[in-house]
């Protein structure tokens, strides 16, 4: 019966309507960033067997491959469109096809095929993403096993009609087609297959992510943790009666906290510079690799680094301002820690989804409720640096700088009154000296 008791007491103080409540938020906030990127993968999976293919050898051997081509595709829900690419530049030419990736039939591919020599065919891809759902579509290899198979089929029908076929087209049929790639990233191109891109950039696309979340949690869990002990312990109480203005109470601890922010981020993007610069050292010399990445404005340089690290800062202030009004809210020291919990879903939402799936590209409703969080553009702000979204970025920074003046208006209201002492959430009301007596 003892135990009994005792483990119901306990119960009930960890159980408590804030608990309670922080589940129900965990619940509804998971669930909006799982249904977020389920839509993402449905999104994807309508179009990821669909192939555009533009035509530039235009005779009789090709029309009846992309014939054979799009019945093999449409079995599989999959579509084949033909579309016109007239110049080099493929990155104005996706833009004005309005594609993300299209195989391209060069001029003299039946003369090769007809010599029994491997024909070859140009796959193009345009990454607006690093995120690894984003790029879920026919890829460089796809599109080739099926346009080989289709080659194989006409020439079945072609030439078995007339005869066995000789040694040397039945070794062309093992290996019908020699695939070359380019990549389009904004308005460059290179001669680089988009998989080795995303894989070399993977690291990159990660840790800027990673250390975003470390460096929030860190943050809010230092000031949240200082106002709720000095409230909690009456310490607060003790300073803000001291003949010292509440203006200069609270703008020690931020700028304090804002100084220690500001060195974490700078020492972050320094090894976050010097991680990818020893990725890129290994990649470079004979493979290309580097320099195609340069070329294409996927290795941030110092000025990049630099944005990236203000909307860093900007995030960590936010969450600073935003802990220290929850700091206050804390009536104990198990409450306190419950109260990171909204912090911390806030910065999993962008940080999952920023992982996983292109945020610029979710549907409206979404892509605005993800926009409104603060952290989110700071999970963004080292991909729109590489891909030129500028606008998206210079939006995000506005929008942080006016959401961390709200919260910052907000906290001085809080602190400049009496309600310091008072507010909290979860909870009774302390009974008062009668009460307590009687």
């Amino acid at each position: 019966m003892k135990f009994r008791t005792l483990f119901l007491k306990e119960l009930r103080e960890m159980l408590s309507s804030q608990t309670i409540l922080m589940m129900i938020v965990s619940v509804v906030i998971l669930s909006f960033a799982g249904q977020a990127m389920s839509n993402a993968v449905e999104d994807n999976a309508e179009t990821m067997m669909d192939i555009n293919i533009c035509d530039l050898d235009d005779t009789e051997f090709t029309h009846n491959m992309i014939k054979c081509l799009t019945a093999n595709i449409n079995a599989l829900d999959g579509e084949v469109n033909t579309v016109d690419i007239t110049s080099d530049n493929y990155a104005e030419e996706l833009k004005k096809a309005n594609v993300k990736s299209v195989v391209i039939i060069p001029e003299g591919f039946t003369e090769s095929v007809e010599k029994s020599e491997a024909a070859t065919v140009k796959f193009v891809q345009r990454l607006n993403s690093l995120a690894t759902l984003s790029n879920m579509n026919a890829g460089s290899q796809v599109a080739v096993d099926y346009l080989s198979s289709a080659v194989k089929e006409v020439v079945y029908s072609t030439k078995v009609a007339n005869g066995k076929l000789t040694s040397s087209e039945v070794s062309f049929l093992n290996e019908p087609l020699k695939l070359e790639e380019s990549t389009v990233v904004a308005d460059k191109s290179e001669d680089i297959s988009a998989s080795i891109v995303m894989s070399l950039c993977s690291a990159q696309g990660m840790i800027v992510p990673i250390m975003m979340f470390v460096l929030v949690m860190m943050s809010s869990n230092m000031i949240l943790n200082a106002v709720s002990t000095e409230k909690i312990d009456k310490t607060l109480e003790t300073l803000l009666s001291a003949p010292i203005s509440r203006l200069s109470v609270i703008a020690a601890k931020m700028l304090s906290a804002a100084v220690v922010a500001a060195m974490q981020a700078a020492v972050y993007m320094i090894g976050a510079k010097n991680m990818m610069n020893g990725v890129l050292d290994n990649v470079s010399g004979e493979s290309g690799y580097s320099e195609a990445l340069n070329n294409l404005g996927l290795t941030m340089d110092a000025s990049q680094y630099v944005l990236v690290g203000l909307q860093m800062f900007l995030s960590i202030l936010i969450a600073l301002s935003v802990s220290l009004i929850l700091g206050v809210l804390a009536r104990d020291a198990k409450s306190a820690q419950t109260l990171t919990l909204p912090i911390m879903m806030c910065t999993m939402i962008p940080y999952m989804l920023s992982m996983f799936v292109d945020i610029k590209t979710m549907s409206p409703a979404v892509r605005y409720i993800v926009y409104a969080i603060p952290f989110t553009h700071s999970f963004m702000a080292s991909e729109n640096a590489m891909f030129g979204n500028t606008g998206v970025y210079v939006g995000g920074l506005i929008y942080q700088v006016i959401f961390l003046a709200v919260c910052m208006f907000l906290a001085l209201r809080i602190f400049m009154s009496d309600r310091i002492f008072t507010m909290s959430i979860g909870g009774r009301r302390a009974k008062t000296g009668g009460e307590a007596s009687q």
